[in-house]
């Protein structure tokens, strides 16, 4: 029996759903298809505040529920307050009426797996296992399975385990901390990304399974064929009603979103595409149901169905709900297949707060319960419907290398997988010959791809490079780079970079900006380019950021913007440097722009980015916009925060009072960071109690330090008020007054 986790929450949206049975219990009212029936199987006193449950093997249901605490993690973790219940229904009618507390004294439960007479559950940061060796419902013995060393504030750093179908044991890594493993010929290997990891059920050979950037990997669940398929947020920053979804997690995939925690782990290329979007659904739970995939949409109050359809070497979804809620406290965490073939659904009430942006009102006494959908005239869907195709031993690596020449893409993907886990040295011609496949797709691509850079053997692999086609020479490329003894010179690849290929084209770029080293060699190349394509083409950004860090090209960039056709496009790449200063470089050209009046906008930005040393020509620029009443208030704004002088002349203070008062956003950290006098922090202490609830903090950064009584007293008139006062930071307090007299401090 499997289980699933829990979930970072966001904004609170409802899917429509189509007319259908509707049921009521309490204050719920809930749609579903009119060929079901809905009952509640269990409720209070059974349960409060369920979370994730797993059925044993003789039909009982084991629960993970909530106290309804939101305390710290650091907190929880010492109080344990959480349990795992065990929940039978002794008639058969479909109603759980026993209970018995299996486990108390847990950290936040993420997670419930019965496995060979044992529960395990995760508690961040450990996986625990629970037996009741004498089956009478409580777990005598307790041990840790697995410890991942770390706990992050929202304990999102574990949620599982899962079986799956290989006899292994899977788990999910969320949050962005790092955590040590020793992986076969790989002690000591470290990573801040997301993971799915599995280990054999006695705790050995630990490995990676896939890689992310996104926040928070969940749920697993299994195709019949035994393909992956991964709940989760954020695969995404959030943009055209897209965030979180379900993807197709083939073995060493790496997914979104983009961020430095994705640095150094293999890559076949561009992220991973997610499956199925869900925007901000916050699923948790998923089931197979048949041949379809269930969800459990912990924000959206859904139960969402979603039949896998198999498109290339990968799957498409085709979405809809099989029950919604019109509650906003209904939250399910969890859904299951039940024996019997029914579904259940875990609504954990609307305790839930921790890490949520948008639910900061826990309502720990509104509970939750276990309800049962079931399908009318008793029919039981298929449990477990037979493969559609099949790919023999993986062990077998001559049936692999056969498997590669299969007209179904599935299987081609799979033989690869086998392959590289393998190591199959002999087959790299095969995968080479599989790469020239007409329209290979992403999923293919990167498994074929995935299997060299496994293998390890640059010399067969090199081969590739000398194809005609286009798609295995990019394949070989990105292995090349990545396994030792790859040695790709800087002007086999450069030649490559004016490719009409996109695949190959993308290869080149990716090792090329990886290479600072060959700045000498490329930067010819990228000056004839650029002159043929004014304004940049889609190739220069990752090329250009790869080599921020070298000052030939950081001197190139400068001069260029002396262009006007390339000068918005370099600016733009500019803006987007992680450097803590402006490099020495591009002062003289963009103090020049600015003197010039010229692309201010895109200037301020780049100084944003990288705030500029002191220099008597920017600083005398930036005074000269600051005043400029022709120019917008954003870039006025902009210019006065990068001065490197802190003090605002009395013509400079009125017109940043007055976009304080206008409730423009940059004015409040403007004021904080200058050196105001005394006068000036007078004039602005009433405007701190009426200033909006996330500006009062900057604010009061501008008085730290000060010891007029004066201004003190201002400062403490403006903010007395209860209702002002309960709602500012201590430690921005602490600083604000620490520096005052005694009587205004006490």
């Amino acid at each position: 029996m499997k289980t699933h986790g829990f979930i970072v929450c966001a904004t609170w949206l409802l899917h429509s759903v189509s007319p259908g049975e509707t049921a009521a219990f309490g204050d719920k009212n809930f749609t579903f298809p009119n060929d079901y029936t809905l009952q509640l199987a269990a409720g209070q006193p059974l349960v409060d505040r369920p979370i994730e449950a797993c059925f044993d093997d003789r039909g009982r249901l084991f629960v993970t529920e909530s106290s309804g605490s939101n305390d710290p993690v650091e907190k929880q973790l010492a109080d344990k307050p959480h349990s795992v219940l065990r929940l039978e229904d002794t008639d058969g009618d479909g109603v759980f009426d026993k209970r018995t507390v299996y486990a108390d004294k847990l950290m936040f439960p993420s997670g419930c797996l019965w496995h060979e007479g044992s529960v395990y559950v995760s508690a961040p940061p450990q996986i625990w296992k629970f037996t009741d060796a004498d089956d009478d419902g409580v777990a005598e013995k307790r041990e840790v399975w697995f410890d991942g060393k770390t706990l992050t504030g929202c304990a999102n750093d574990l949620h599982g385990p899962y079986a799956g179908p290989d006899g292994w044991i899977y788990w999910c890594k969320g949050a962005f901390e790092e955590q040590t493993y020793d992986l076969p010929g790989q002690p000591g290997w470290k990573s801040s990304a997301a993971h799915v990891f599995r280990a054999r059920p006695d705790g050995t050979g630990v490995e990676p399974v896939f890689t992310a950037g996104m926040d928070n990997p969940v749920g697993l669940e299994w195709t019949p064929e035994g393909e992956m398929i991964l709940a989760g947020t954020f695969f995404q920053d959030p943009s055209n009603g897209r965030r979180d979804g379900l993807i197709h997690a083939v073995y060493g995939g790496v997914w979104g979103k983009v961020n430095d925690v994705l640095a150094g782990h293999p890559r076949t290329g561009a992220l991973m595409p997610p499956m199925t979007h869900m925007g901000p659904g916050a699923p948790s739970g998923i089931a197979r149901y048949g041949r379809d995939l269930l969800v459990a949409q912990f924000n959206l109050r859904v139960v969402s169905r979603h039949k896998l359809i198999e498109e290339g070497a990968s799957f498409r979804t085709e979405d809809s709900n099989l029950l919604t809620c019109d509650h906003p406290d209904f939250h399910p965490t969890d859904v299951l297949q039940a024996p019997d073939g029914s579904v259940l659904i875990l609504d954990t009430g609307g305790w839930y707060k921790l890490c949520c942006p948008t639910s900061q009102l826990a309502k720990p006494n509104v509970l939750g319960g276990i309800y049962r959908l079931r399908k009318k005239g008793g029919e039981v869907p298929v449990a477990c419907p037979p493969a559609q195709w099949t790919v023999g031993d993986p062990e077998n690596s001559a049936l692999q290398m056969e498997n590669l020449l299969s007209p179904n893409p599935h299987v081609r993907r799979r033989a690869a997988e086998a392959l590289g886990r393998t190591k199959t040295t002999a087959s790299v011609p095969a995968i080479l010959k599989a790469l020239a496949a007409p329209s290979i797709d992403r999923f293919a691509f990167h498994s074929l791809t995935y299997a060299l850079l496994q293998i390890r053997q640059p010399e067969s692999a090199r081969a590739g490079l000398t194809s005609a086609n286009p798609t295995v020479q990019a394949g070989s490329l990105y292995a090349l780079e990545q396994m030792p003894g790859g040695n790709l010179a800087a002007a086999e690849v450069i030649a490559l970079l004016g490719s009409a290929d996109a695949r190959l084209q993308e290869a080149a770029v990716f090792v090329v900006a990886r290479h600072p080293g060959w700045a000498a060699e490329m930067l010819p190349w990228l000056s004839r380019r650029m002159q043929a394509a004014p304004g940049g083409d889609a190739i220069f950004k990752p090329l250009i950021h790869g080599f921020l860090g070298e000052p030939a090209m950081r001197k190139w960039i400068g001069d260029e913007l002396a262009n006007p056709a390339q000068r918005e496009f370099l600016l733009e790449i500019m803006a987007g440097t992680r450097a803590k200063e402006l490099p020495a470089e591009w002062i003289a050209p963009l103090s020049r722009l600015l003197a010039e009046g010229q692309a201010v906008v895109p200037v301020l930005a780049v100084l944003t980015a990288a705030p500029p040393a002191k220099d008597a020509g920017f600083d005398a620029s930036l005074s000269r916009i600051g005043s400029d009443g022709k120019q917008p208030a954003s870039s006025r704004l902009a210019a006065l925060a990068q001065r490197s002088s802190p003090e605002l002349t009395e013509p400079e203070f009125a017109f940043v009072l007055a976009e304080l008062k206008s409730g423009t956003a940059a004015a409040a950290p403007l004021l904080g960071e200058a050196r105001l006098t005394d006068p000036q922090l007078l004039e602005l202490a009433p405007l701190v109690g009426t200033a909006g609830i996330l500006d009062r903090p900057p604010l009061l950064k501008a008085y730290a330090g000060n010891k007029n009584g004066g201004v003190g007293q201002a400062l403490l008139a403006s903010i007395s008020p209860p209702s002002i006062l309960a709602n500012l930071p201590r430690e921005s307090l602490t600083e604000a007054f620490a520096a005052f007299p005694d009587e205004v401090r006490q």
